[in-house]
């Protein structure tokens, strides 16, 4: 399997200046190992002051210009690590708790349809036992004897249950990234429906 490149997240929060609640912001994905460090601000500001400057992003989108201030870190988000509820303790603005709640659900959802296509080919196994309508095949009693086919089922119901866990405990917070890509979709192509 290919190793996977190191990435940071980053939220520019358009005005600093309103209240937590208020803010809005684009999520910043860059390469980079090491998370919050000065080289990866460094890297995320240049791709907003670049988008900004290239006009994909409007003037007033941010009033008070760009710098280092509108760029905060979004930590990596991992059971291992960090749970959603020690994150919402944390003094975070609203937008940047949602920037890592759709980090966090991307990963579940990767996860759980990884787990889906593992699962995939003991589909006819699992339906057979559970409808009872037939018996099980030689080939599927094989099947079934495997070792992976009981992990195989076992990591699909985690994932599905972890992902079921994340969207309780999330604040709903991730559709202020949703807004704003939306409200700049619509400043950049004014005639496009909503």
């Amino acid at each position: 399997m290919a190793k996977s490149k190191a990435v940071a997240h980053f939220v520019a929060v358009s005005d600093t200046s309103k209240p937590l609640a208020e803010q809005e912001g684009i999520l910043v994905t860059i390469d980079g190992r090491g998370g919050d460090t000065e080289k990866n601000r460094a890297k995320a500001l240049e791709v907003v002051t670049q988008m900004w400057e290239a006009g994909e992003i409007e003037d007033e989108k941010f009033p008070n210009g760009i710098s280092e201030e509108n760029i905060v870190y979004v930590p990596p988000q991992s059971p291992q690590l960090q749970t959603l509820e020690d994150l919402k303790q944390e003094e975070l603005p609203p937008i940047v708790q949602g920037a890592q709640e759709i980090i966090e659900l991307t990963r579940l959802q990767v996860e759980v349809q990884e787990a889906a296509e593992d699962v995939a080919p003991y589909t006819p196994i699992i339906e057979a036992v559970l409808e009872r309508t037939r018996p099980l095949t030689a080939e599927e009693k094989e099947m079934a004897k495997e070792r992976k086919y009981g992990k195989a089922i076992e990591r699909v119901g985690y994932a599905i249950a972890q992902q079921e866990e994340c969207r309780e405990r999330s604040t709903g917070n991730g559709k202020l990234i949703l807004n704003a890509i939306a409200w700049q979709l619509q400043q950049t192509f004014p005639d496009a429906k909503k």
